[in-house]
């Protein structure tokens, strides 16, 4: 609800008070009415009248008091960490001074991922660990709520690292923005770490690969070496050659953990002589393995060959617990019935060729039903007798939806989608398999889906995967799988098992059913951010629920206490905030009591340090800077221009359009405070109802 501005004396809103009560006092004079009734009438009449004078008079009072002043100029300086790089806190300074920001009338502040103000040059500190415009350009906004500014000067790089495109909340403004673009364009030399793609969770005594991905430019011939740390120890290294021309260079490790835990990894790329920058030559991250056997429920819709062919597959994988249920009857299974409680342990629904046309509606509906009640994710592996009416009882559960169903069996090749996050596309001979069968079309991935590999001569999605607040799934619309192993150039059962691991690690949610969990809200806070911590507690029935009492602290890595953790309800989970840490490794300790007793315990960790992500990207981005000063009908201006810089403001202040504060005032009061307008309507609205009752003219 906006609030109400005003710009004259607090003695004026008494002067209105007590001529609203005179006017309502002299209205219902003669009127016979009860005492308490007519009170009540004068009260509302005086209270509308109030706000209505406050509202309208306003304009005219500042007016003539000379409250009509020009509309103020923002300054906005990027304080990212990235402006130390290349003398761009030099290039700012010299702006500083030559424009005189800090003698005009202007409001000046520093954003990074807040906004701050600036009292003068020697109160900036460029070490913000992110830089959002968008948040910064809408704190701007609350602060000067009645539009009250002429321009907006804006002096950054352009590297926005979090938050959405700046330019069409620049253009709300409706001010035009002047930018002076600090850095260079140029590219120079460089080893940048850009991503590292792995597993957030996997299981013990499971290789898990971890992908790492590089920029290196101007380096020509050189060579460097990339290291592989697991908590401080160098336990891999990989010698990278660099060729003439190339830019964009991946490299691979793989790491097993035979005992469970949260392990702290790092990539280190070797320093070469000449870089621009080395803070961008690492990257920590964590992996976390799961020491128990994931519960999978293996439903199929009957005998047949890729049930066979699946089963023996699955039957291999050591950390798989399976329990299987093969269709005999529309409600009967040939290994025994279906125990619901089962759910509540379970990792990974995994549904073959089910349902079908004879399998019992029923049924279909109490497995959804448990399905959502605990969030199994899903597996779903069509089959030739699917019934796709049937399945769409699973519809919140199934990452996609299907235009042309039972439309003819068809041959089709797989055909992985080349994506750096896709893990389909690294397996062996997965995409030179022969052909096998699907015979549904129109297929539509939902939102937040994800297409993993495609019918080769159609384009049209076979694997799909989606991850959401509510559910995790993954489909794979193709059957037959037995064909796979009549191609005697191919070992069609490593490339299955290989598949099968995949989609089903991509699709887990989380190790079995626990009373408490903590975690934090990210694993790795810059040292200067307040870290937060969620948890979660669960019932009887493994149930989030709030009816619970928790504490916690947090553990320094020699075991001294950081901080205490004091959690509060959010949602339906619970949060706690702590300040910023110094650079450590830490532990979540943290215990919980449901109904008075006693609960449960759970652990976590995360780091807190000098985050790098604003050396991620070294370029200048001056094509967005030049987007924002011209969609705003603002300038670009560079450091040697800046002696302009005042006439420029001078210029748009005398541009039509160009009103002054009480002008904006009128606008605001009027249109932004609709729900003192309402306020006023419901008290008028009231008043003339008591009155008509009460037979008052």
């Amino acid at each position: 609800m906006p609030g109400f501005s005003s710009s004259y004396s607090p003695l004026f809103l008494a002067l209105f008070m007590v001529i609203a009560a005179a006017v309502s006092y002299y209205f219902y004079r003669n009127t016979a009415v009860e005492k308490n009734k007519k009170a009540l009438l004068i009260a509302l009449k005086t209270a509308a009248i109030f706000i209505l004078l406050a509202l309208f008079i306003e304009p005219v009072l500042s007016y003539l008091t000379g409250n009509s002043s020009s509309r103020k100029d923002i300054v906005l300086i990027d304080i990212s960490r990235s402006n130390t790089l290349e003398g761009k806190q030099e290039q700012i300074d010299r702006v500083i001074k030559e424009a005189g920001l800090f003698n005009s009338e202007s409001d000046v502040f520093g954003f990074s991922s807040a906004v701050i103000v600036l009292k003068d040059a020697d109160s900036i500190s460029y070490n913000g660990y992110s830089t959002d415009l968008v948040t910064s350009l809408r704190s701007i906004k609350e602060n000067f709520p009645d539009g009250s500014y002429n321009s907006v000067t804006l002096l950054s790089d352009g590297i926005f690292t979090d938050g959405s495109n700046p330019v069409y909340e620049a253009m709300t403004f409706n001010a035009p923005f002047v930018i002076f673009p600090v850095g260079d364009t140029a590219e120079k030399k460089d080893i940048i770490l850009k991503s590292i793609v792995r597993n957030e969770k996997a299981f013990t005594g499971t290789p898990v690969k971890i992908r790492v991905f590089l920029t290196i430019n101007k380096a020509g011939t050189e060579s460097t070496v990339i290291k592989l740390q697991r908590e401080g120890s160098e336990i891999r290294s990989h010698l990278l050659n660099f060729e003439p021309g190339k830019t964009n260079y991946e490299a691979e490790f793989e790491v097993t953990e035979n005992a469970p835990g949260k392990i702290k990894y790092r990539i280190t790329v070797e320093n070469i002589p000449g870089e621009l920058t080395y803070k961008n030559n690492h990257n920590d991250f964590f992996i976390t393995f799961i020491d128990n056997k994931v519960n999978i429920l293996v439903v199929s819709g009957g005998p047949g060959y890729d049930n066979e062919f699946t089963g023996s597959v699955l039957k291999r994988i050591g950390n798989y617990n399976i329990t299987y249920r093969t269709q005999k009857s529309a409600g009967d299974f040939y290994e025994g019935p279906i125990d619901y409680r089962q759910f509540a342990e379970l990792s990974t629904l995994f549904m073959l060729n089910y349902p079908t046309n004879v399998t019992s509606s029923a049924m279909v509906s109490e497995i959804s039903t448990a399905v959502k009640q605990f969030k199994v994710p899903v597996v779903f592996f069509a089959g030739k007798n699917t019934d796709y009416q049937k399945l769409s009882t699973f519809d919140e559960q199934i990452p996609f939806s299907a235009g042309r169903i039972n439309q003819g069996e068809n041959l089709f090749r797989l055909q992985p989608v080349t994506l750096s996050e896709n893990s389909l596309a690294n397996i062996p001979g997965l995409g030179s398999t022969n052909e096998i069968f699907r015979n549904i079309g129109g297929i539509m991935p939902k939102p937040g889906s994800v297409t993993l590999a495609t019918d080769k001569a159609s384009g049209e999605p076979v694997i799909i995967n989606r991850v959401n607040g509510n559910s995790r799934s993954t489909a794979f619309l193709g059957y037959g799988l037995w064909r796979w192993k009549l191609n005697p150039g191919t070992n069609a059962e490593k490339t299955l098992e290989a598949m099968l691991l995949e989609l089903i690690n991509m699709t887990l949610q989380k190790e079995k059913r626990t009373k408490l969990r903590v975690y934090p809200s990210k694993d790795i806070f810059d040292y200067t951010e307040s870290p937060k911590i969620y948890a979660e507690v669960y019932d009887e029935n493994f149930a989030m629920t709030r009816n619970a009492v928790l504490t916690g602290r947090i553990v320094r890595k020699d075991g001294s206490n950081a901080g205490e953790l004091r959690f509060t309800p959010e949602e339906n989970r619970f949060s706690a905030v702590l300040p910023p840490l110094a650079a450590g490794d830490y532990s979540i300790e943290a215990e919980a009591e449901y109904n008075g007793n006693y609960w449960a315990r759970d652990v976590n960790r995360f780091l807190s340090d000098t985050v790098n992500t604003e050396f991620i990207e070294t370029r200048s981005n001056f094509a967005l800077l030049s987007e924002i000063a011209s969609k705003t009908g603002g300038s670009m201006l560079h450091d040697e221009s800046a002696g302009s810089y005042g006439e420029l403001l001078k210029g748009y202040r005398s541009l039509p359009g160009s009103e002054t504060v009480t002008e904006r005032y009128l606008r605001f009061d009027l249109w932004s405070n609709k729900y003192y307008l309402m306020l006023v309507i419901l008290l008028f609205s009231v008043e003339w109802i008591l009155r008509k009752r009460n037979n008052i003219p």
